[in-house]
């Protein structure tokens, strides 16, 4: 009597499972782990990715006293960890826009902690520092001695910023936003979390 002349799902695989001695069927894996070794990268998706804070990034900036925070948006070129950009943050009472400058990203160097000794990858290569300052906009009336300036200093990934920023605003006499005197003292400083839009 003949057999009915079809195979169920996998049948052809259970055939060849049958046939495989343990140590065929070791081969077979550790040859399956290097393909995917060579293919996959690390569990981080990090391989030979830097850090790079080219893009859109949305996120928020708090108040002097850190009772509300701002939305704010930045559109930043990252040329060689040379940083430019302009920034938004309509919300802000203080100052609602501006050019940023003198931006410089710094990967985090080959071998520093969370790197892997028996690896050759760099699992830390998407993470590094953003330095920035914000000039805002529109510039103040007359040429105080020291015009507004934000300082930003955030840490991160290529993917989420956080860290502070410190400045001081020439927009009136709003105690919030410094004063209008040529050298204003008056140092403002917050926290600024950012994520890649």
């Amino acid at each position: 009597m003949l057999k009915p002349n079809h195979q169920g799902p996998g049948d052809d695989i259970l055939a060849l499972m049958n046939r495989l001695t343990p140590y065929k069927l070791l081969l077979v894996a550790l040859t399956c782990l290097i393909i995917q070794g060579c293919g996959g990268g690390t569990s981080s998706g990090t391989l030979l990715q830097g850090f790079n804070v080219e893009g859109r990034w949305t996120g928020t900036m708090s108040n002097l006293d850190g009772t509300r925070l701002i939305s704010l948006s930045m559109t930043l070129m990252d040329v060689d960890g040379a940083v430019t950009g302009v920034v938004l943050a309509p919300e802000y009472e203080c100052v609602t826009s501006g050019v940023l400058t003198n931006g410089t990203a710094t990967q985090t160097r080959n071998g520093t902690g969370g790197d892997d000794p028996l690896t050759f990858d760099n699992e830390m290569s998407t993470q590094g520092m953003l330095t920035i300052d914000w000039g805002p906009s529109p510039p103040e009336g007359g040429s105080p001695d020291r015009p507004s300036l934000i300082q930003i200093a955030l840490r991160g990934t290529s993917s989420d910023l956080s860290g502070n920023y410190v400045g001081y605003w020439n927009r009136g006499d709003d105690p919030q936003c410094g004063t209008s005197t040529l050298t204003p003292t008056e140092q403002v400083e917050g926290v600024m979390t950012l994520s890649r839009s």
